[in-house]
C-alpha cells in the first residue's frame, strides 16, 4: 500500500497514525507529486488531520524523546522522496524500543533519519555564515539562494536576532519559499508580488566584493579548502565570487 500524503509534516505523521490505525506497513509513504508504483500495490489517500498528527507528535515525545521528535522534523526538511517511510519505521520502532532507538544507528531507517537530520543541520549552520544580503532600493535587504533542504525556517531566528534593526528578506528561490521580517516578526510566504528580484542598489553588492577582496591574502589562498567549506553549487549567489 501507498500511502499518498500532501507533503507536509503534518500529512506524514496522519499517515503514520493511520498504518497504525489499519495495521499495515506503507510500501512507501509521499511527500505529495510523482511517485513509482509498484504492480502489486495500491494507494490510500491520507488527508492530513491535525488532531491525529497532534497524537503521534505528542507520542513521540513522551514515549520515545523531544530529541527524536527534532531528529525527524530535520530529517523531514531534507525533502528525500522516502523519509516519510522512514520517519513511519522510527515511529514504530521507537514506540516499542524506547528512547534506545536513537542507539540503534546499525539499523538503516535509524540510520537513514540521522544522516539526513545531520546533513540537514549542516547545511543550515553553513548558510549561517555564507548568506549574503543585497539592498533593494526600497531600503529593504534581500538575500537569495537555492539550498539543498529546506532549511529556511532554521536561519531565520538567527538573522532576526542579528539584522533586528532592519527589514529582509530571504528568498529560497528553488521552492519559492520567503521569510519577510519587518523588525518585529518574521512571516512565511510565497511568490514574490511587486518585487524585481535584480532591483537592487549596486554599492552593498560591491561592499562585499571590496571586503573580500582585502581580507585575502594572496599567500594564505586555498581554493580546494574554500570548495570544502563552500561547495560551488552555492556561489551563484555570493557576490565575492563574481571578481
Amino acid at each position: 500500500m501507498v500511502y499518498v500524503t500532501d507533503g507536509s509534516f503534518e500529512g506524514i505523521l496522519t499517515a503514520v497514525f493511520e498504518a497504525f490505525r489499519n495495521r499495515e506497513d506503507p510500501e512507501e509513504i509521499t511527500l505529495g507529486g510523482d511517485f513509482q508504483l509498484s504492480m502489486t500495490a495500491g494507494i490510500r489517500e491520507i488527508s492530513t488531520d491535525t488532531e491525529k498528527s497532534d497524537r503521534v507528535w505528542r507520542g513521540v515525545e513522551s514515549k520515545i524523546s523531544k530529541e527524536s521528535l527534532e531528529n525527524l522534523y530535520m530529517a523531514y526538511l531534507s525533502e528525500h522522496p522516502r523519509v516519510g517511510l522512514y520517519i513511519y519505521r522510527y515511529i514504530k520502532l521507537g514506540l516499542n524500543i524506547g528512547r534506545k532507538v536513537e542507539g540503534y544507528l546499525q539499523h538503516p531507517d535509524v540510520h537513514a533519519i540521522y544522516d539526513l537530520s545531520r546533513r540537514v543541520g549542516s547545511e543550515a549552520h553553513l548558510f549561517l555564515g555564507i548568506l549574503r544580503f543585497k539592498k533593494l532600493r526600497n531600503g529593504v535587504f534581500y538575500a537569495c539562494y537555492e539550498p539543498d533542504n529546506n532549511i529556511t525556517q532554521l536561519i531565520t531566528d538567527h538573522f532576526a536576532s542579528r539584522l533586528s534593526d532592519q527589514a529582509w528578506i530571504i528568498h529560497d528561490r528553488k521552492r519559492d519559499i520567503l521569510a519577510l521580517f519587518n523588525g518585529e516578526e518574521v512571516i512565511f510566504t510565497s511568490g514574490f508580488p511587486g518585487i524585481d528580484h535584480e532591483d537592487c542598489e549596486g554599492e552593498y553588492e560591491e561592499l562585499w566584493k571590496r571586503y573580500f577582496s582585502a581580507i585575502a591574502i594572496e599567500s594564505r589562498k586555498n581554493p580546494r579548502l574554500q570548495r570544502s567549506f563552500m561547495p560551488r553549487r552555492y556561489w551563484r549567489h555570493l557576490p565575492e565570487k563574481q571578481l
